[in-house]
């Protein structure tokens, strides 16, 4: 039968209303659904009052998902729309606002009678959906978090998964984003139970009445809660019925036993702040929660402060996002403060930073959280009283507080198993002494015991399966802690701290060493010094794990860094330990170090000429600060061209250092590396290569195949092998230096850019000249990403380069680069550095070969003078210079 148009079938109400809001929006393409709500939210109605509005609400009016409950809030939306467009298409009178937004409701409300119970009483929800419970209202500023909200609707519709479990430190949004579910959860014929879980006795309750809906009240008469309960859960296995149970607040996980919903037709979602291995079951899926991204926080700040006249920049909502650690529920109080106080964004942010300031004092309970019981210091406190009854007593907390000392993301879980860190643990499940003495140590069972338990709390997470294992906190939980800590205890907290870097520090050096683990000790480092533990670490003298930062820095390239460091704790260490103090002397000597890397020798070796005699006054000519000064003299001396008068002091100070330190210690080897290398300097490279295989077999023997420090001495032993006559064993040297300083210490690690470098130039020699231009290439790209530009290691790679791609059969481009790059190197290094002089050797060699004799000679003969005046005749590359004067000049008569 041929349908006529009074057949047609018409637009679902709800269709209807939501595509006349969606027109309405449209006119205001360029305005967010934030400020949208938020324009509604402050609108006045007729009546003088106003609606809230939310921007999540909002989209899914617009998109047919759902319809308001209070028409009013339809009104506020249409004025504030109004209110912004001058001549609004399609304006309806709100008489027929109301007229479409009645039938959108009725209509959402119809209700489907379920087959197997009495309708019992329901909120409303998708047709004969049954509503059972109150989850929290939406926060103020909602963020949607959509990455984790898809994580959970993914895993309720796997159908292997029957419960998720949404798991984060407490304030992390859990509860926000179970509403959010719930509310999306709405399904024909549906079940949805909201159970505040923080008891059995609240999820007994809830129990019971849920059944009492389900079953109509005659179902619950004379029976108690848990009788109901037990009812209840059995309905939820035998129900055809689609359910969602959201179990909220688990405070732990036992009161739960026999209380799981479980059932074919329906799955649970269930939020806590424990981790324990209760909760993980084949059938579960585990949705952890962390902290807002970086946008997500400006994002709600920026939605929730009132912005006045003159709107907060980005760079300042970023700070105070970043200053607290974009904790969900910080963000919440930080802005409820601030808008309580009329305190200004920069003078929070400085209190913030102020570590002297209590955490209590700027999240305080007068200015709550939205929709959270809790403030920032009480969730901690609870969540540590529940960890502490896990763990021996006491140790748990004196574990967070340990921990509360160190690096956020970088503390490996050794550093708890030093002496140190364990002498403190002990001290707080046995008490201290009244000096703050903690003699005795914890055992390792204890430690892990009160770690796993911060883990079960969400307190800190340890992750094992990383290798070596970490474990990480978040910065606002470490203050909260410290703040616990007595005052007349913290300074042994610091010491114990930088204790333990050093203890883990010192024994990495002595054996395997395992990538990365400096790099976290320097974080730490960093953090002690930051909080008000840095002035903790000065009690008659510089606390020793201070020294390894600066050494840190220099053996990643970053020598300006670690000259302004050195400055810096020099300047503190002479106003509290005078200016002889042997502290004072060793950071002197690490600034003198650092300038003399980046390029200015003379001024270098003139320094630690000065610090060497007032050690050899002040410590004594053996004291091992004294020889390490002299070492680096010696090395200076070396850069300047003076390799004779190197070598000798070298070689001497070898001797005292294994007369009075012992034949295997690290200044001794240090001496024999720089000893063989001016051998090889002065012409002797098969006693130089010899001299460095007899250190790389000890340094294996000692340290292991793939330490470091065996591994750098390979760079020098391939360098000499080459130089003794067999460039392809020098390949293949380096080859494995490069595999395996990249596995120890990284690609950009300082070593590994040398073992690179040398690879492709032995590789050059080897006849593989194209494969030499190929990792000069690379070996010049990654120290620029390393270093710089502009650092002198990043120059001499491209001249290098360029050298060798003129030695590849490109001699006119070679030259070109070259000429570009010399005014730069005579800038940073000087024109008479070993660099700067070498760089005109080579573009010399390279006029050579293209066949212009009498121009080379004119470049070499001032080029002889310059590196006589500077390096001496005998030096290895002045001499080069005269042979090859002599040549060209006979060349050029010839």
């Amino acid at each position: 039968m041929e349908q006529t148009e009074s057949d047609e079938p018409k637009e679902p109400p709800r269709a209807v209303f939501a595509a006349a809001l969606t027109r309405l929006r449209r006119q205001l393409p360029d305005l967010s659904d934030e400020l949208l709500a938020r324009r509604a939210s402050r609108t006045a109605l007729p009546s003088g009052r106003r609606v809230p509005v939310n921007a999540r609400r909002l989209g899914e009016w617009l998109s047919g998902r759902s319809v308001p409950r209070d028409f009013h809030a339809v009104v506020a939306v249409v004025r504030a729309v109004e209110s912004l467009v001058d001549a609004p298409d399609a304006r309806f009178p709100i008489s027929e606002w109301e007229g479409l937004w009645r039938a959108a409701y009725e209509d959402r409300a119809v209700a489907v009678p379920p087959p197997d119970a009495p309708a019992g009483p329901a909120t409303e929800g998708a047709p004969g959906d049954l509503v059972v419970g109150r989850p929290p209202s939406d926060a103020a500023s909602l963020r949607e978090r959509t990455t984790l909200a898809s994580a959970i609707d993914a895993a309720l519709r796997d159908e292997a998964i029957r419960e998720v479990v949404l798991t984060g430190a407490g304030g992390a949004g859990k509860s926000q984003l179970a509403a959010a579910t719930f509310y999306r959860a709405r399904q024909p014929r549906g079940v949805r139970v909201w159970v505040p879980a923080s008891s059995r006795q609240s999820v007994l309750t809830a129990y019971a009445r849920a059944w009492r809906v389900v079953s109509g009240e005659e179902g619950g008469r004379g029976w108690d809660d848990e009788v109901q309960a037990d009812l209840f859960i059995a309905w939820l296995r035998t129900t055809p019925r689609p359910w969602l149970v959201v179990l909220d607040d688990v405070d732990d996980p036992a009161d739960l036993r026999g209380l799981r919903p479980v059932g074919e037709r329906g799955k649970s979602l269930v939020t806590t702040r424990r981790r324990d291995a209760a909760l993980i079951r084949p059938s579960s899926r585990i949705v952890q929660v962390g902290m807002f991204a970086p946008q997500e926080s400006v994002d709600y700040l920026r939605s929730r402060l009132p912005s006045g006249q003159v709107p907060y920049k980005k760079a300042e909502l970023d700070a105070l996002a970043d200053s607290l650690g974009h904790f969900p529920l910080a963000l919440s109080q930080a802005a409820a403060f601030l808008i309580d106080t009329g305190m200004g964004l920069t003078t929070y942010r400085r209190l913030l930073d102020d570590q002297r300031e209590a955490l209590s004092d700027l999240l305080p309970p007068t200015s709550p959280a939205d929709e959270h019981g809790d403030t920032v210091a009480t969730a901690f406190e609870l969540a540590l009283d529940r960890a502490e009854a896990l763990a021996p007593a006491g140790g748990a907390r004196a574990t967070l507080e340990f921990l509360s000392m160190l690096a956020p993301d970088g503390i490996e879980e050794s550093v708890l198993h030093t002496a140190a860190a364990r002498r403190w643990i002990h001290a707080g499940m046995h008490g201290r002494s009244d000096d703050g003495r903690v003699p005795a140590v914890s055992t390792e069972r204890d430690v892990l015991l009160s770690l796993r338990a911060l883990h079960r709390l969400s307190l800190v997470t340890h992750d094992p399966s990383r290798s070596p294992a970490a474990v990480e906190v978040h910065a606002l939980v470490q203050r909260a802690a410290r703040e616990t800590v007595p005052e007349p205890a913290r300074p042994h907290l610091a010491v114990a701290a930088a204790d333990a870097v050093e203890e883990l520090w010192s024994s990495t050096a002595e054996s395997e060493y395992r990538p990365g683990t400096e790099a976290a000790l320097y974080r730490n480092v960093e953090v002690l010094r930051r909080t008000t533990a840095g002035d903790l670490l000065w009690n008659g003298r510089m606390h020793p794990v201070l020294r390894r930062i600066g050494p840190y820095l220099a053996g990643l390239g970053r020598d300006a860094a670690a000259r302004d460091l050195g400055r810096e704790l020099l300047e503190q260490a002479r106003a509290r330990l005078g200016d002889g103090h042997r502290d004072v002397l060793a950071l002197r000597c690490q600034v003198a170090l650092a300038i003399g890397e980046m390029g200015d020798t003379t001024a270098a070796r003139t320094s630690l000429e000065e610090i060497r005699r007032e050690a050899e006054s002040t410590l004594g000519a053996t004291d091992p600060d004294t020889l390490a000064v002299r070492l680096h003299e010696a090395r200076f001396r070396m850069e300047e061209g003076a390799v004779t008068a190197a070598l000798a002091e070298f070689t001497e100070l070898a001797d005292q250092a294994a007369a009075e330190l012992g034949t295997e210690h690290a200044l001794v080897v240090e001496a024999r590396k720089h000893a063989a290398l001016c051998l090889g300097l002065a012409g002797d490279a098969v006693g130089a290569r010899d001299a460095c295989a007899a250190l790389v077999t000890m340094l294996e023997r000692r340290l292991g195949t793939g330490h470091p420090e065996p591994l750098s001495v390979l760079i020098d032993l391939g360098r000499w092998s080459g130089e003794a006559g067999e460039p392809h064993v020098a390949v293949e040297t380096h080859l494995r230096a490069v595999a395996g300083l990249e596995s120890a210490v990284g690609r950009l690690h300082r070593d590994t850019l040398i073992a690179r470098h040398n690879l492709a130039y032995w590789r050059g020699l080897a006849g593989e000249r194209e494969l030499a231009v190929e990792e000069f290439t690379v070996a010049a790209q990654d120290a620029e990403r390393a270093l710089g530009a502009g650092h002198p290691t990043t120059l001499t790679y491209r001249v290098n380069l360029a050298f060798w791609r003129g030695l590849a059969g490109d001699p006119a481009t070679a030259m070109t680069e070259l000429a570009a790059l010399q005014p730069t190197i005579d800038h940073v290094l000087g024109a008479d550095h070993p660099r700067a002089l070498r760089t005109r050797q080579q573009r010399a060699e390279l006029l050579e070969l293209s066949g212009d004799h009498a121009a080379t000679a004119t470049l070499l003969t001032d080029l002889l003078a310059d590196m006589t005046r500077v390096q001496g005749s005998d030096h290895p590359r002045t001499r080069e210079v005269a042979q090859s004067l002599t040549r060209c000049r006979e060349q050029a008569t010839g």
